[in-house]
């Protein structure tokens, strides 16, 4: 004869079958919703300066901004590396990866992982071509295939161009704030605050892209701190949000990410994987 299931046993059971229905039911309710499309995505209106007879301590702020975007677009190489975390408070988000650019091509490796979420892209761009491969962070194994792009239609769908300077758009239109904040043994350290309404709505397409949202996020506070030296070579930049997310309920999130050059104009460059990519092109 079978023991009597003790009360406090049957209570543990119904709230332990009360809790897998409840997130069973959260699961289909958040991915099998209907995803919120962008619209109006447009490439990033960026603010130059060819800075190349400027001396940085005459300069601005925001002029010593636009000479180091001018400066990363027309460098003939660099390497950088990524590193940074989403803190939403029941989860943290811990983001990394590597930028590459030789001559017209360009590679982004973007890794992604959590409790909930492990995504892996490499993301390359040779001309107008912008080729993603799907990959896994936890073995940084690739797959044989490749979705193409024109540029046009992967900015439209991705929103933001990884070659820049930032997410942001950059001009005397979006930032708000502009500084300089320190100088020590030759780096210059700079804070930017960017307008949330004018300035981060193609980063929103990307997070939205990039994280698997199902709908765009709301940015409420962004800034942009940039470490460069007196020949506006950048060393790091550094972007910090402040955000929600709506997953049934409303999650507030902190995020930092920040790119830290490691090598600039320099002919030992490589670009993992290019002879891959280059295969491709042709396909």
């Amino acid at each position: 004869m079978k023991k009597p299931i003790k009360p406090i046993k049957l209570i543990l059971l119904i709230t332990l079958a009360v809790i897998v229905v409840a997130v069973a039911t959260f699961a289909i309710i958040y991915f099998c919703r209907p995803k919120e499309l962008p619209s109006n995505v447009n490439p990033q209106d960026n603010q130059y300066i060819d800075g190349s007879t400027r001396n940085i301590d005459e300069c601005t702020p925001k002029e010593c901004l636009y000479i180091l975007a001018y400066n990363l677009k027309h460098t003939s190489s660099y390497s950088s590396t990524l590193s940074g975390e989403v803190d939403a408070g029941i989860y943290k988000q811990t983001v990394g990866g590597e930028k590459y650019k030789v001559g017209d091509a360009s590679l982004y490796v973007s890794r992604s992982t959590s409790a909930f979420v492990n995504t892996a892209d490499q993301i390359y761009i040779e001309n107008d071509t912008v080729l993603v491969r799907k990959g896994d962070p936890n073995t940084n194994v690739y797959q044989d295939t490749v979705t193409k792009y024109t540029l046009e239609n992967y900015l439209k769908e991705y929103g933001t161009d990884y070659r820049e300077l930032c997410n942001y758009v950059i001009k005397d239109e979006t930032i708000t704030n502009a500084k300089l904040v320190s100088i020590t043994d030759g780096v210059y350290k700079f804070e930017y605050e960017i307008d949330v309404n004018t300035g981060v709505y193609n980063y929103r397409v990307n997070m939205y892209k990039m994280g698997s949202l199902s709908e765009l996020p709301n940015i409420t506070k962004s800034t942009l701190v940039v470490e460069m030296d007196s020949d506006f070579k950048p060393i790091s930049v550094t972007m910090i949000d402040t955000y929600t997310v709506n997953m049934i309920f409303t999650f507030t999130c902190n995020s930092t990410l920040t790119e830290r050059y490691v090598k600039i104009d320099d002919a030992s460059i490589d670009i993992p994987d290019v002879d891959f990519f280059k295969s491709k092109l042709g396909e």
